[in-house]
């Protein structure tokens, strides 16, 4: 009986690990700007080494109330890929984890347009990758 129960246990042990999330899972900050009130304000992040190992990126408001209008992601070997993003963000808010296609990618340069809503000055984004 102990050693029925000795082998659940182990095998659910290794099952957990098998299941838990990759170590690149983790997020990293990729970058932050500010959007003005400008309707369709834009701003290119560009990166002087390319950001490996990302397949999911969200934007947070860190100060202020931003509309996101579009996100794209360009990539080491030339390609780019529009992001679906449109959304309202209110601040501390953040939108939902975006897919990259060909899970992990090297990230050169990411570009966002949107604006402030609601806010008097710049607010401020961040952009994160995991």
């Amino acid at each position: 009986m102990k050693a029925t129960a000795a082998a659940l246990l182990m095998s659910v042990l290794v099952l957990g690990a098998a299941v838990s999330p990759p170590a690149h899972a983790a997020e990293q900050l990729l970058g932050s700007t500010h959007l003005t009130k400008v309707e369709n304000d834009r701003d290119v992040l560009v990166f002087a080494k390319c950001r490996r190992g990302i397949h999911a990126v969200q934007v947070r408001a860190r100060k202020g109330q931003v509309e996101i209008e579009r996100l794209w992601v360009r990539f080491k070997n030339g390609e780019r890929q529009d992001l679906e993003v449109r959304d309202r963000i209110g601040q501390g808010g953040a939108t939902r984890w975006v897919d990259l296609n060909g899970g992990d990618r090297c990230i050169k340069a990411i570009g966002i347009v949107g604006d402030t809503e609601l806010s008097y000055d710049q607010a401020r984004v961040d952009i994160w990758g995991r």
